[in-house]
């Protein structure tokens, strides 16, 4: 209790990062870039659709929006309007309409549907192509469009992230109070309140509060044995004792794991990140796991107190027996959750970490603490002539050891064709693991019943990704010679041909130096300056040009300090390239953006293309790469463990490597469900390598060193084995209540995640139960198969 004070006034200090935090180069470009640059706007998509899904190019809409813009226009966010040469604050999808009604001085109302479309025809002929190219974008694809586009844009320059969410909130309020027909519907987007407004600390805490609730219903189950002469008012006061103990000991753990992971963290050790997002869901990590310790240690207690009828000697015979599993439990739950340490992904090594210093303070505590409880209460028992010895030595149902028991026929009479049909049925899951997907949205983590995350996914579909998709190119190195200049105006050229990037007429929809220098020489004044420095129009530029000299011009130009920077090594550019590419296709466009911008790194220039889909899309390519090697190394290192251990204490490594064969299995066909029911791989179900080995090698270790105690037993007292199968029969039968008990706990657990509205933490909830249920196949059918022709081996031998 002592130590649980001080770790909790550790764990008090905790800081928890708003958001997915997310650490690669990628990011990293984007974090220069925005350091550099800064962002000097942002964009709040409006979406506009049909509710019958008819043509979005009607009266009605064009009522919409000019009352979107009038309102916003009218409002006290109006002065926060972005304004560009040759773009207005306020763009739709109607924009070329407007402007021919005012050209032609027509009055809007009265207006019908084709006449709206003839209008905006009309004004196809008229407008710049660019102009008439990026409204078209604003129409959904499909024909007849039921849907457009109202962009809104902000000045967000010199803004800090919360003040862009409070800017863009202010204006979203303005919007939502725009009438609209009941033939229409509007709905605006802003990415930055999506991602802003997903604190999940409150379903964390309704996740918690319910799996810890279900799984104190379920121990009192699990604890409840029938009275005998005690009477059921003793058994009753026991079973709610252990239910209070094992509930204070998780607790206390879960304390233990938040004070270890601040120490650990960067504001002591500094060898772990902070806590976030994935790593809250930690604590009931170490709930449905930890609690299963305190299931097998106390119905292993209760048998061997209430048979001797002294506290003190059941607990010695459990420590022996139990305690040593125990420690083989946490031991190889730990390792299982440090090889997420391999894990290219910052935040997967934090929550491996954090995970096993909550499994070993799981692991410690139900050694030292819950017994020391126990044996105290029990001693006073023992001292009025209270404990229930007969209830005690009797504990748990007769049901479910005889049904455990009956499983071991399979390992009698057809250890082989089981063990067969197991090797089949990994091979299907091995091959399942092939075919799944590896995935990382940021959106994941966006509660599920969040509005504004269905326009999200409509806008994905329906406009190839929304107008707000880019992608950035971060420009260093000799970026002041002619040859640069010149090789990064054949690097734009070549970009407007890569699959992805957008363009206007047919070339790249992108703002750069050299978007830059051409509105630059397309003013009289700075063209004259341009040219005595050695640049003309094209742009041109000749061969002993002040590079330099232009820098330092273009950056008075409008719009020059957002692609031009000078810093201490020279200069830094930036290339903003409209882009529309699903998160698969990211590290294709990356790669292909390289190929084209081959030119600028022939001439000295780095280029280093990046995006918040690049971020993505490299994430979920780590973790698919990290997941092989974390399963190979967790499984390895725990083999290794166990061959030593059984090696040392019986001169059986093999038992070791026995046990955890049936977790290959449970691994193999967990992935093989995963991708049946279309479960990707990402931050959170990359655990699933840790979480079989935690759930499936406690089962596994119980049942193997029940069976060669018994195997012992029998031998020793000149029974008959019955060349092995008795024991394994009652091994099988004697740990069934503790494992049922065990698989019920963190069924309910784990299972109570499906209820969430985080996407990621549903699907765990789903992975889990496909596990558990796994490895309860692989301790009650594959191991005794296993351990069956071990043993007629051994009695061959």
């Amino acid at each position: 209790m002592l130590v649980t004070g001080v770790l909790g006034a550790f764990a008090s200090q905790s800081v928890v990062e708003d958001g997915v935090a997310v650490e690669n180069e990628y990011s990293e470009a984007l974090d220069v870039l925005d350091e550099t640059f800064g962002d000097p706007q942002s964009v709040l998509q409006v979406v506009v659709r049909t509710r019958d899904g008819d043509d979005v190019r009607s009266a009605d809409a064009l009522a919409v929006t000019r009352a979107l813009r009038e309102a916003v226009e009218g409002s006290d966010v109006a002065d926060t309007l972005a304004e560009e040469p040759g773009r207005p604050p306020i763009l739709s999808f109607l924009t070329p309409a407007e402007q021919a009604l005012a050209q032609q001085e027509r009055d809007p109302d009265g207006l019908d549907d084709g006449e709206v479309r003839d209008l905006l025809a009309q004004a196809a002929e008229q407008l710049p192509d660019e102009v008439v190219a990026l409204t078209e974008e604003l129409l959904a694809e499909g024909d007849p469009p039921g849907a457009g586009l109202v962009l809104v844009f902000q000045d967000t320059r010199d803004l800090d992230e919360d003040e862009v969410v409070a800017r863009q909130a202010e204006l979203v309020e303005v919007i939502e109070q725009v009438e609209v027909p009941a033939t229409l519907e509007v709905a605006p987007l802003s990415l930055a309140l999506l991602l802003d407004d997903n604190d999940i600390g409150p379903e964390i805490g309704r996740l918690f509060g319910t799996a810890l609730g279900i799984i104190l219903l379920v121990l009192a189950l699990v604890y409840w044995s029938r009275p005998g002469r005690s009477g059921r008012g003793t058994m009753l006061r026991r079973t709610l004792a252990d239910v209070g103990l094992t509930l204070v000991t998780i607790l206390f753990a879960v304390v233990w794991m938040q004070g270890l992971g601040v120490l650990l963290g960067p504001d002591h050790a500094g060898l772990i990140g902070y806590f976030d997002s994935q790593t809250q869901i930690v604590p009931i990590l170490v709930v449905a796991l930890g609690v299963d310790f305190a299931i097998h240690l106390l119905a292993r207690y209760r048998t061997e107190a209430g048979v001797s009828g002294d506290p003190g000697r059941g607990y010695v015979v459990t420590f022996a027996t139990v305690g040593v599993a125990l420690l083989l439990d946490s031991t190889t739950t730990a390792i299982g959750f440090l090889t997420n340490l391999f894990s290219p992904v910052d935040f997967l090594a934090t929550l491996g970490v954090l995970a096993a210093s909550g499994i070993l303070a799981a692991f410690v505590l139900t050694m030292t603490f819950l017994p020391a409880a126990r044996i105290l209460l029990d001693r006073r028992a023992v001292a009025r002539d209270r404990l229930p010895t007969d209830a005690l030595s009797a504990s748990g149902s007769a049901t479910i050891p005889r049904l455990m028991g009956r499983t071991v026929w399979l390992a009698d009479r057809a250890p082989v064709p089981t063990l067969l049909v197991t090797l089949a049925l990994t091979g299907v899951g091995v091959y399942g693991f092939t075919q799944l997907d590896s995935r990382f949205e940021l959106t994941d983590f966006v509660p599920q019943d969040e509005p504004q995350l269905e326009v999200f996914a409509f806008v994905e579909e329906a406009f190839g990704g929304g107008f707000g998709q880019q992608t950035e190119v971060l420009l260093t190195g000799e970026l002041a010679t002619p040859q640069a200049l010149d090789a990064l105006v054949a690097s734009l050229d070549r970009a407007g041909q890569v699959d992805g990037v957008r363009t206007v007429a047919g070339a790249p929809d992108a703002t750069s130096v050299v978007s830059v220098l051409d509105d630059a020489l397309a003013t009289e004044e700075l063209a004259g300056a341009l040219g005595e420095l050695g640049v003309t129009e094209g742009p041109e530029v000749a061969d002993d040009a002040d590079v330099d000299a232009v820098y330092e011009l273009l950056l008075e130009a409008p719009g020059g300090e957002q692609v031009l920077a000078e810093v201490a090594d020279g200069w830094r550019s930036r290339v903003e390239l409209r882009t529309s590419v699903e998160q698969a296709e990211a590290l294709t466009l990356r790669n292909d953006l390289l190929e084209a911008f081959d030119p600028a790194t022939d001439a000295g220039v780095e280029v280093f293309p990046t995006s918040q889909e690049l971020v993505q899309a490299s994430v979920a390519d780590e973790i698919e790469a990290a997941q092989l090697v974390s399963i190979l190394v967790a499984l390895a290192a725990v083999m290794l463990l166990l061959a030593v251990f059984y090696g040392w204490r019986r001169r059986q490594p093999l038992i070791g490597v026995l046990t955890v064969l049936p977790i290959g299995f449970v691994l193999a066909a967990t992935f093989g469900m995963m991708a049946a029911t279309d479960i990707p791989l990402n931050p959170v179900t990359a655990t699933l390598a840790a979480l079989s080995i935690g759930i499936g090698v406690p089962f596994t270790i119980h049942v193997a060193n029940r069976f060669l105690e018994e195997r012992d037993r029998a031998d020793g007292d000149g029974r008959d084995g019955g060349d092995g199968i008795e024991a394994l029969r009652r091994a099988v039968g004697e740990t069934g209540g503790a494992v049922v008990g065990s698989a019920l706990t963190t069924a309910i657990g784990f299972g109570v995640l499906t209820t969430s509205t985080l996407l990621p933490f549903e699907q765990l909830g789903y992975v889990i139960v496909y596990a558990i249920v796994l490895s309860g196949i692989a301790a009650t059918l594959v191991l005794p198969s296993l351990l069956a022709l071990w043993d007629r081996r051994q009695r061959a031998g």
